[in-house]
C-alpha cells in the first residue's frame, strides 16, 4: 500500500504586513480577468534538502534550527506583504479586495511518518495534500494566501504556498516568491508589483457573479502521474517537431504536442480504436504581459492571462488517422497558431461540453528554483492537488533544460497512456527528484 504523508500541525499564526497599508491603497479593484476566475487556490511546495538544515546534535539542535527557520520566514513574509498588500486583505465582493491588513495564515507542521528523502525518491502527487493548508470554503472571510512550513525528521523542509487564483496567476505567485526570498536573504528587493496595469487592459464589469471552483464532471475518476523528459531527449523531440512553419519549436511546444498526441491516442483506444464523435481540443493559458503593445510591466499583479486553443475538428480535412493526429510537427503548428491567435483576442466559439477537452499550463521559465530563503535553492518544486481536470502542467526540471510533466487523465486513459511506446521513448515515469541537478539560470523571459 502506498504510504501517505502524515503531518502534525504544531503552530498557527496570522501574519500581517510589517507596516499598515496606506489609506489611499485600501481598495484594490479586480480586473475583468480576475472577476471571471473561479475562487480556488493554486498550491505549490518548495522542498529543501540542504545540509545546512541537518541536525546531528539531537532534539535540542533540531528545535533550535526549527525556531531559526520559523522566525526568518515569518519576519520576511511580514515585510513582503507590505509590497503585495492585496494578499493580506479580504474580498469585499466581485469588484474589489478590502486591503484591511487582516493578514495571511501561517502554519507550521511536523512530518511524522517519513523523511524528505522518502518523498523525493518516489514523488506521489496525490499523497502531498497534507503538506499544504486545507483550502478555505468561505471565500469572503478566507485569507487570500496561506503558507505551511513542514519540518521533516532530522533534516529537510517543505514550504508550501496556497494563493487564491482569483486575485493572482502563476506569474504573480512566482513574483511573490522571488520577492519573499530576496527579503529573507537580506538582498535588495527587486520585485516591484504594478497594481494598475491589468485594470487598464481588463476593465471590470458589475454584472459578473462570484463563482467558486467546481469540477463539472465527477462521473469518471481523474488520476495524476508524473513523468520527466531529460534534456537529451528534449533535443531529439524538438528535432522531430521541426517544420518549415515552425523551424525552432520551443521545449513547451514540443512536449505539449507529444502529450496531446498520446492523450488523443488513448482516447481513441477507449472508443474502440476510432476517434470520438466530438473534436479534440487543447486549451492552454498564455501570459499576456509581454504580448501587449506596449507590453505590460513584468511584475504586473493579477490574472493577466489569455487562452489559446488548438483543434482537431471532425470537419477538418487534415483530421485523418494517418495525418495530423500522427504528426507531431503538425500539432506544433496548430499550437503555435493558437497562441498567435490568442494574442489577437480570438476566442473559441464552441462550448466545452461539445469537445474532448485537454487543458495545458506551463510554469517553464518561472524562477521557482531561485527561491532561496537562506539555506540554498530548492531541491525540488511541486504543485499540490489540481485533481479533477483532464490535462497537463509542465515545470522546468531543476537543470532548466528538461521538463517535468504532471499529467491528469481519467483512469482508463492513463493506463493506456502509460503503455504508449512513443511517449515512453522520451519520458521516464516518476524518476527520483534527487537526481543530479543544476539550478537553471534566470533569463528574464518568464
Amino acid at each position: 500500500m502506498e504510504m501517505k504523508i502524515k503531518v502534525e500541525i504544531i503552530a498557527r499564526e496570522t501574519i500581517k504586513p510589517s507596516s499598515p497599508t496606506p489609506h489611499h491603497l485600501k481598495n484594490y479593484q479586480l480586473s475583468f480577468k480576475d472577476q471571471v476566475i473561479p475562487c480556488g487556490y493554486v498550491r505549490v511546495a518548495f522542498f529543501y534538502a540542504s545540509s545546512t538544515l541537518s541536525s546531528s546534535g539531537g532534539d535540542d539542535e533540531h528545535e533550535e534550527k526549527v525556531h531559526v527557520i520559523s522566525q526568518r520566514l515569518k519576519v520576511s513574509l511580514s515585510e513582503t506583504l507590505t509590497h503585495f498588500y492585496p494578499l493580506a486583505g479580504r474580498f469585499r465582493d466581485n469588484l474589489a479586495v478590502d486591503c484591511n491588513d487582516e493578514g495571511i495564515e501561517f502554519f507550521e507542521a511536523r512530518v511524522i511518518n517519513c523523511s524528505l528523502s522518502d518523498v523525493l525518491e518516489r514523488p506521489k502527487i496525490e499523497g502531498m495534500n497534507p503538506l499544504a493548508p486545507i483550502q478555505p470554503t468561505d471565500h469572503y472571510k478566507a485569507p487570500l494566501l496561506l503558507v505551511q512550513v513542514n519540518y521533516f525528521p532530522c533534516s529537510g523542509v517543505a514550504v508550501s504556498v496556497s494563493m487564491c487564483h482569483k486575485i493572482a496567476d502563476g506569474v504573480t505567485l512566482a513574483a511573490f516568491m522571488k520577492g519573499w526570498s530576496d527579503i529573507a536573504l537580506g538582498s535588495p528587493n527587486t520585485v516591484v508589483p504594478d497594481f494598475s496595469a491589468a485594470l487598464s487592459r481588463y476593465p471590470p464589469r458589475k454584472d459578473i457573479p462570484f463563482r467558486s471552483f467546481t469540477i463539472n464532471d465527477t462521473s469518471q475518476k481523474v488520476v495524476p502521474k508524473r513523468f520527466v523528459i531529460e534534456a537529451s531527449k528534449i533535443a531529439a523531440l524538438k528535432a522531430k517537431t521541426t517544420s518549415v512553419s515552425v523551424p525552432q519549436p520551443t521545449r513547451v511546444e514540443a512536449v505539449t504536442a507529444l502529450v496531446w498526441k498520446c492523450a488523443i491516442a488513448a482516447s481513441k483506444s477507449r472508443f474502440g480504436g476510432s476517434r470520438s464523435r466530438r473534436p479534440y481540443a487543447l486549451m492552454g493559458a498564455v501570459n499576456m504581459r509581454s504580448r501587449f503593445v506596449p507590453p505590460l510591466p513584468k511584475y504586473c499583479f493579477g490574472n493577466v492571462i489569455g487562452a489559446f486553443w488548438a483543434m482537431l475538428d471532425n470537419d477538418d480535412g487534415d483530421y485523418q488517422e494517418s495525418q495530423e493526429t500522427e504528426d507531431l510537427a503538425s500539432l506544433v503548428k496548430r499550437l503555435r497558431k493558437g497562441v498567435e491567435e490568442s494574442s489577437k483576442g480570438n476566442k473559441m466559439g464552441m462550448k466545452e461540453d461539445d469537445m474532448e477537452l485537454f487543458s495545458q499550463s506551463s510554469w517553464c521559465r518561472f524562477p521557482i528554483y531561485q527561491v532561496d530563503f537562506g539555506w540554498g535553492k530548492p531541491t525540488w518544486v511541486s504543485i499540490i492537488g489540481m485533481l479533477g481536470i483532464v490535462g497537463t502542467t509542465l515545470f522546468d526540471a531543476r537543470d532548466g533544460e528538461g521538463v517535468e510533466i504532471w499529467l491528469f487523465l481519467i483512469e482508463e486513459d492513463m493506463a493506456l497512456f502509460e503503455a504508449d511506446k512513443e511517449f515512453l521513448d522520451y519520458a521516464s515515469p516518476n524518476p527520483s527528484a534527487l537526481y543530479k541537478q543544476v539550478v537553471p539560470p534566470v533569463d528574464g523571459s518568464w
